[in-house]
């Protein structure tokens, strides 16, 4: 089916006096997550119903950074054009401790082998929602906006929901439910799962401001002092930057930005010009024990939270989007399975664990108080910073980690097979072509044969049979470099992510794949 025939099929036309179908997934919570959700399944020809208790879209900046994984997604969507021209690039983080200039990390020009994005990315929380928004109403589709689901029951056909306006109730009957309404979601307790871990002592702030001082300009820069920790990004807006840091210990459950202006400014380094918006939180670190119960299914907030570090929680809830889009979608046509759907909580899981532990260690070691934590912090923490950054491996390494694109899932039922370095499960390598290179052919949204060499006579029909796309990429020094091996054949899930990996062609182990995996011909495959 074309992406034009996917739109139209999408948005049936509202008439006056005629009931609209009940969707094929319902989705509660229409933030980035499940508006990315909400957008990939509209896209694919599902029939979708967003709701969310909120008068409408976020307008503040919240969550600010979008990594390069995502933006490889939005270039599937073909939202990458659009998304450049409204944020801004930083590839460089500045230490400070005690006001002194440390150590500085760069990032730029370590990934350029790597992504078409190789720089962390400021676009806010509301500039994504609101893009991500317009391209789903382009579509037909439309958010439910202050309608909360109240409550459902599933059974083995589907998902009986109510939902509540105006104090209003309304039966909705989905084949599936999506849970994107964050860390209190309804959804989650519904099913009984529990969300496992623990809260920060301390309560943390946020601040949009305008500054001046003694600042890398357009870098990420973090001060550090005896007692306490300021991070602080630039936003879009010149001038304009981000501030998240610790609220002080007598300033009560609600502070307000005077109560922490004092310890910004204490050393001298900074110096607020204007305040456009503040709030405080406390920093949870938790990963529901399950990620989905039947027909219905845990995304973003609602099945992991934890610290700001890194820049990963949006970025982890779009990608748990991402991946749970088109397997609902291949369902749906007729062409999925229990396993195929089971294979979500099996894949995002595993990472959501990885990422709470990990910026749990390295948050913890930021707000530690005791006198050795502010002896590492102070004094040795940026001179091994100063050392390591020098090593390109290190910078490499860290950029990886950080722009989330060395996520993989190699113990997946999808995942099988290696050729070259090339494993099942792993992203996708990128590889530049004189025009383009081998993710465009990742905007179709579906299935698909990789072939980086010459192709076996036997590839061809075999796709044909299949209804299968085959995209013949030649075998180049770049090629080599990216971990293929010449004339390596990868079947590239609807995600970007190599389900298949061979070195020859296999007709019995291609069959066997396909046949529990692939859709038939069906509504999945975009043209």
């Amino acid at each position: 089916m074309s992406v034009a025939d996917a739109e139209a099929q999408a948005s049936p036309k509202k008439a006056k006096g005629i009931a609209m179908p009940d969707p094929e997934v319902l989705i509660s919570g229409a933030g980035p997550t499940g508006l990315l959700l909400a957008l990939w399944l509209t896209r694919l020809g599902v029939r979708v119903r967003i709701v969310d208790l909120k008068p409408g879209p976020t307008t503040e900046t919240r969550a600010i950074i979008v990594q390069a994984r995502t933006l490889e997604f939005y270039d599937q969507l073909g939202l990458g054009r659009e998304t450049m021209a409204h944020g801004r690039r930083f590839e460089q983080l500045a230490i400070f401790a005690r006001g002194n200039l440390a150590a500085r990390v760069r990032l730029g020009g370590v990934g350029d082998d790597l992504t078409p994005h190789p720089y962390l990315y400021i676009f806010t929380q509301d500039q994504n929602e609101a893009l991500l928004l317009a391209h789903l109403e382009a579509l037909g589709g439309a958010v439910s906006w202050e309608t909360e689901l109240t409550g459902f029951t599933q059974d083995a056909d589907g998902v009986t929901a109510t939902l509540r306006r105006d104090g209003q109730s309304e039966t909705v009957r989905a084949a599936y439910l999506a849970g994107c309404d964050g860390a209190r979601s309804t959804v989650r307790q519904t099913l009984e799962i529990p969300l496992a871990g623990g809260t920060y002592a301390d309560r943390f702030y946020v601040a949009d401001v305008v500054l001046s001082g003694k600042l890398s300009e357009g870098d990420g820069n973090l001060f550090i002092t005896d007692d306490r920790f300021i991070a602080v990004f630039p936003m879009v807006e010149p001038h304009r930057y981000r501030i998240v840091g610790q609220v002080p210990p007598d300033a009560g459950e609600q502070p307000d930005f005077e109560q922490v202006r004092p310890q910004i400014e204490a050393s001298g380094a900074l110096r607020i010009e204007a305040l456009v918006w503040f709030s405080s939180y406390r920093v949870h670190h938790r990963v529901a024990d399950r990620l989905g119960d039947g027909r219905a299914f845990l995304l973003g907030d609602a099945g992991h939270v934890h610290s700001p570090v890194g820049g990963q929680g949006m970025n982890t809830g779009l990608g748990d989007a991402a991946n749970l889009a088109w397997k609902l979608a291949q369902t749906l046509g007729g062409g999925g399975n229990e396993a195929l759907l089971n294979s979500y909580e099996a894949e995002r899981r595993p990472f959501a664990v990885s990422l709470v532990r990990t910026t749990d260690r390295v948050f913890s070691a930021v707000v530690n108080p005791s006198r050795l934590a502010r002896l590492v912090r102070l004094t040795i923490l940026p001179r091994l910073i100063a050392l390591f950054s020098r090593s390109k491996t290190v910078r490499r390494a860290l950029f990886g980690l950080v722009s989330q694109l060395r996520i993989h899932y190699p113990t997946s039922p999808l995942s099988s097979g290696q050729a070259g370095r090339v494993r099942g499960g792993d992203r996708l390598p990128w590889v530049p072509q004189a025009t383009g290179s081998n993710f465009d052919a990742l905007r179709t949204l579906g299935w698909q044969m990789h072939i980086y060499g010459e192709p076996p006579p036997e590839a061809a029909d075999w796709c044909a049979a299949r209804t299968l796309p085959l995209h013949v990429f030649p075998f180049t020094s770049t090629t080599r470099r990216a971990g293929f091996s010449r004339n390596a054949l990868c079947l590239v899930r609807p995600d970007g992510h190599v389900g298949l990996a061979v070195t020859r062609f296999d007709r019995a182990r291609l069959d066997a794949y396909a046949d529990r995996w692939l859709a038939p011909a069906s509504r999945i495959y975009a043209e």
